[in-house]
């Protein structure tokens, strides 16, 4: 079994993103399964023209040669295939946007529309991988990720199936590696251990248990901790600045 996550950080393998996709991949990998981690930001992935060759010219094929087709290959090939981003300006982040963009070839002109009245195109391939959504917010609260887990909610009506969501506020305390809170740091310690754990279920059990999803999710740090931390952080690095 193969599973692919595509990180759409700028940081790359330096983001919060990818502190995740690490832990989770690595259970997956536990439990035997073969494992990849796409960083956009090294990939050369042009903007969709909206010139429709990959409807009428060459059907399935885009007029662009980068590595999207590559790309494309690899995430149809794939068991899982998971999308991981930081929240920017309440939605994913360009690159991961642009990527998916890009996946045009994989519909058809024809619309259709479903029992609750939304319209999309009929998907041109007859199997997609099993997918899954990774994000974190450098804000606390749970609000900057309500335009993503709309975006979710509408795909998932359109057959697009969603094995895991993974929606962590507080996204900079992942970075957290020193001993001045040690509560944080044994909070990290669950969080990273159930990711693992999310990772082995999803290939043994197909699926990732609730109990998981509640320590996944779990409070590593208090909304009011973490602003006092991260404005002291800024105050201090813009005086050094100066």
């Amino acid at each position: 079994m193969k599973i692919t996550v595509f990180n759409g950080s700028p940081r790359g393998k330096r983001s919060n993103s990818h502190l995740m996709v690490k832990s989770l991949l690595k259970g997956a990998k536990e439990a035997g399964a073969e494992t990849e981690e796409v960083f956009l930001i090294e990939k050369n992935i042009k903007h969709c023209r909206g010139c429709f060759a990959c409807w009428g010219k060459t059907p399935g094929k885009c007029a662009i040669d980068d590595d999207m087709t590559h790309l494309i290959n690899l995430y149809l090939d794939s068991g899982f295939a998971g999308m991981a981003t930081p929240v920017y300006g309440m939605f994913m982040t360009g690159l991961l946007k642009n990527f998916i963009d890009r996946f045009l070839p994989l519909a058809t002109p024809h619309i259709q529309r479903d029992q609750e009245g939304t319209f999309y195109h009929e998907g041109r391939v007859k199997q997609f991988p099993q997918q899954f959504f990774i994000t974190n917010s450098g804000f606390p609260g749970e609000n900057n990720f309500l335009l993503l887990k709309n975006y979710f909610e509408i795909a998932k009506k359109q057959g697009q199936g969603m094995i895991l969501e993974i929606y962590r506020s507080c996204g900079e305390a992942l970075q957290e590696t020193g001993e001045d809170n040690p509560r944080l740091i044994e909070n990290l310690g669950i969080f990273h251990e159930a990711l693992q754990r999310a990772g082995r279920e999803m290939v043994t059990d197909g699926q990732v248990r609730k109990e998981t999803l509640d320590q996944i999710h779990m409070e590593l740090i208090s909304d009011e901790e973490y602003m006092a931390q991260a404005n002291k952080y800024w105050d201090e690095r813009l005086d050094q600045e100066d």
